[in-house]
């Protein structure tokens, strides 16, 4: 054989090789990947997840990220980062500055539709998305709303930006973080301000509310107290209406017994009334202390 043609062949081989080892492509744990062919500038639909495959002659991947990716919008943002906190209007038109970030994931199922529709560079237009999006939703409430309902202010946002990037960037937003919300200064030492007084007006209401129930139990311990000297006194008027139906009961027994006793004394002399009136007389007399008697001759 000639040894030009052992040269060919030698090259031939080589080059095959060489082919054929750089028609493999491997992607890593963390990332996805799309089958493009660079002589005939076609994507495959179908998406490849980690490992190691054979694509082909002038086949490699087009690869994107499989773990969460961040974006944020902070006032000391450096190069790097996706920009500085954003400015928008309240409802009532004040101007608001928001400090936020928050990660998307692509979905594995749809990476061919977010590289034919958005192609590789795809996170400006989430970037772009996401400003529109917050900077909408902080015209849907007024100032004294994002001051006092910070959390429902940052659940709205996450849903409809998650919501948003699910319809038209083939990815969810599964975080968010509304880190700070700057209003204008002067609204902010009004709101401040505002909660100062209100705490007073509570503080005051407490204490209006402690006072009437220190009233009312002085005005039920009062109650109690009438309650317990009207007992007193109706124990007390029974007791003396017991006592003098008792005298009464005994004097008209007495009284009963000394008429019996008279009639009998009548009855055994055969008195007239003046011997009678004598009698009960000379008895008084008698029955009468002497030191308090006193008799006219």
């Amino acid at each position: 054989m000639q040894p030009w043609l052992i040269s060919v062949v030698l090259v031939t081989i080589l080059t095959m090789t060489l082919l054929f080892l750089l028609s493999f492509d491997s992607l890593e744990y963390q990332e996805f990947g799309l089958n493009c062919n660079y002589l005939s500038e076609s994507v495959e639909k179908e998406p490849y997840s980690a490992g190691r495959y054979y694509l082909g002659i002038a086949n490699s991947f087009i690869k994107f990220p499989r773990t969460v990716k961040s974006i944020s919008f902070i006032e000391d943002w450096t190069e790097g980062r996706q920009g500085p906190a954003l400015q928008s209007r309240t409802k009532d038109g004040l101007t608001v500055h928001l400090e936020v970030s928050f990660q998307y994931q692509l979905k594995f199922d749809q990476l061919y539709t977010l590289w034919s529709t958005l192609g590789e560079d795809y996170e400006k237009t989430f970037v772009r998305m996401a400003i529109e999006q917050l900077s909408t939703s902080t015209t849907h409430h007024n100032a004294h709303f994002f001051f006092r309902n910070r959390t429902f202010v940052s659940m709205e946002m996450h849903r409809k930006l998650d919501g948003h990037f699910r319809q038209h960037a083939f990815a969810e937003v599964p975080f968010f973080q509304l880190r700070t919300v700057h209003l204008p200064d002067a609204f902010e030492d009004a709101i401040r301000e505002t909660q100062v007084q209100e705490q007073h007006i509570q503080i005051a209401r407490l204490e209006q509310e402690t006072k009437k129930v220190t009233f009312a139990t002085e005005v039920l311990k009062a109650k109690q107290a009438v309650q317990k000297l009207q007992n007193e006194a109706d124990g007390e008027a029974e007791a003396i209406l017991k006592k003098n139906d008792a005298y009464c009961e005994q004097y008209k027994l007495t009284q009963q017994l000394q008429v019996d006793g008279l009639e009998s004394v009548v009855a055994k002399t055969s008195w007239g009334d003046s011997e009678l009136l004598n009698y009960l007389s000379i008895r008084a007399v008698r029955e009468h202390p002497s030191s308090n008697t006193m008799i006219s001759l």
